[in-house]
């Protein structure tokens, strides 16, 4: 039988622990009811699996707690594989999976990098959807620090 005591202890350390935000990037699918309750901008993150940048990158992201803050808080971010083969709906239009030749790029990556392919690309947009910047390559921490704290 457990004492009561060691109960207690860990019921106290359990709700005495902070509850953090979510961290990482939010899904297109959880994106449109997030906006609906709590419009934030919103910063997509567009990369393909085989960019070494994009890998280099998201390193930065997880080695700097600044950067984690400022998606966390005050933005939705959201990452798009630029190959993804799965349908997406993003401000209440469907966009796929568009193939050309051997390889393929999603629909809706083409439309937010305006038909500029460079990973990873970065798309700033406002509660409204429009677009407020655009950025194709890779940014150091203070550079993607200093382009996020502009919106």
């Amino acid at each position: 039988m457990i004492p009561r005591f060691f109960i207690y202890a860990i019921y106290s350390i359990l709700l005495a622990t902070p509850v953090l935000a979510q961290e990482g990037p939010v899904t297109f699918t959880h994106l449109q009811d997030s906006m609906a309750v709590h419009p934030k901008p919103i910063v997509i993150k567009i990369y393909t699996d085989w960019c070494s940048y994009c890998k280099m990158q998201d390193m930065q992201i997880r080695r700097s707690p600044a950067l984690q803050q400022l998606l966390s808080e005050k933005y939705y971010y959201v990452t798009l594989n630029a190959e993804s083969r799965q349908p997406i709906v993003f401000n209440d239009t469907a966009y796929s999976f568009v193939p050309y030749g051997a390889q393929g790029l999603h629909a809706l990556a083409a439309k937010l990098m305006q038909h500029r392919a460079a990973y990873p690309a970065w798309v700033v947009l406002d509660t409204s959807y429009q677009l407020k910047a655009f950025y194709p390559g890779m940014l150091k921490d203070k550079s993607l620090l200093a382009l996020l704290r502009n919106y």
